[in-house]
């Protein structure tokens, strides 16, 4: 009962109390987003490409709430495979979710990765280039910010070789790069689908966008309205009630505004 007990409270504290390598790449809002994005994709068996601590496949498993989803999360530091193994575990996720080593580039001979072995993929790239800004301190929290390791091209040409015909990739990364975005995907077979920006504020523009791609699909795209997550101003600062709707998981740190990711 305890055990139970204790399962139960870190899920309702999610994702408060995950485990994170103290010199690692801190996830941000933008997992969670992810995590919302993707639940409502159809698709039981899911991946989640450079998954850190698991932030977006594990919430992709709470925001879901059935029996048949498994997530495999890849990541090329074993820091943090290790760690989203542990919270994997202290949510009770250890039989449905499992992180191993890979970099996204030789995903080919991961033997726990088939060819289009998955109906979804979840992905939460580097968003920078490596000259575009200051780099970070420790190499794990450089390789996260920056795209030193292929960038979206190998993120894209992975989640292409893992997918099934019809897949479906739930994707993250910023508004400013959404050109290049959709003719990255567009080069590995990816079809951009449907597109909902993220917005600070109801009157900003958009700095992040969630996309859907499908492997072997036709044209044809879905434009959502923008997503406000803030509204109010000092003091009175909060999460937009449609905020809050899309990913309830947000709440946890409901009067900070959100970076922008990594």
């Amino acid at each position: 009962m305890a055990a139970d007990a204790s399962v139960d409270d870190a899920r309702r504290l999610f994702p408060r109390g995950l485990r994170q390598p103290p010199e690692g790449f801190r996830f941000g809002a933008d997992a969670l987003l992810l995590a919302s994005f993707a639940a409502a994709l159809p698709g039981e068996r899911a991946l989640d490409l450079g998954t850190g601590c698991g932030p977006a496949g594990l919430g992709l498993l709470l925001a879901r709430n059935d029996a048949a989803t498994t997530v495999l999360g890849l990541d090329m530091d074993p820091e943090m495979t290790a760690a989203a193994n542990a919270n994997a575990a202290r949510l009770g996720f250890a039989a449905r979710f499992a992180a191993a080593l890979c970099d996204v580039r030789d995903i080919r001979a991961a033997p726990l990765v088939p060819a289009q072995g998955f109906d979804l993929v979840l992905a939460n790239p580097p968003y920078r280039d490596p000259g575009s800004g200051r780099r970070a301190a420790t190499p794990g929290r450089d390789a996260a910010r920056f795209a030193t390791d292929g960038g979206l091209p190998a993120f894209a040409a992975a989640a292409a070789y893992a997918l099934r015909t019809g897949g479906a990739l739930a994707l993250v990364h910023l508004a400013e790069r959404l050109t290049h975005i959709v003719a990255t995907l567009g080069a590995a077979g990816l079809e951009t689908k449907r597109l909902l920006p993220v917005a600070a504020r109801r009157e900003a523009p958009a700095r992040q966008i969630l996309l859907l791609a499908r492997r072997g699909s036709r044209p044809g795209l879905r434009l959502d309205p923008p997503l406000a997550l803030y509204e109010g101003t000092g003091e009175a600062t909060r999460l937009t009630e449609a905020a809050l709707r899309f990913c309830p998981f947000l709440a946890c740190n409901a009067k900070a505004v959100p970076p922008a990711g990594p």
